[in-house]
């Protein structure tokens, strides 16, 4: 009786490296990826905390910059579905997603730092959140190109 081995195959064999270009692809396919997920989790933060500020919840304190409790939480609430949207986009590859979820991320750090008073721990941390988003999205949303076969 004799018994056939069957080698697995791969794109790269072993032993051999990636062509720099479809190293870059992965590179760039991987940022885009989490810059989205990072956009639907902010996203999905914001719609919280519009809800909450609607809602007039504990979890938020009424000591905003300016305007009331309750158009912060109706901006929020807006702002976090049109996050949504945008990351979806992305994660997608939709061009005006990018635009979108830039656009979104850059004024969603301006409106959370006016929160930096009351909960400066949570602001910071998604100005940074937002920046990362903005990085992966600046940075690696080239142009897509075809892998080589």
């Amino acid at each position: 009786m004799s018994t056939t081995q069957i080698q697995p195959t791969s794109m790269a064999p072993t032993g051999q490296a990636l062509p720099d270009s479809v190293q870059d692809e992965i590179e760039r396919g991987t940022w885009l990826d989490f810059a989205a997920l990072l956009l639907f989790l902010v996203g999905m933060f914001n719609v919280i905390d519009g809800l909450a500020a609607i809602r007039d919840s504990n979890y938020v304190v009424n000591q905003v910059l300016f305007s009331s409790l309750h158009a912060w939480g109706w901006f929020f609430l807006i702002w976090g579905i049109i996050q949504l949207v945008a990351a979806f986009a992305v994660y997608r590859g939709a061009g005006w997603g990018i635009a979108a979820a830039l656009v979104t991320a850059f004024f969603n750090a301006i409106a959370h730092l006016s929160a930096a008073k009351t909960y400066p721990v949570w602001s910071i941390t998604i100005v940074v959140l937002d920046v990362l988003i903005m990085y992966g999205l600046v940075v690696h949303s080239g142009r897509r190109s075809k892998i080589p076969a």
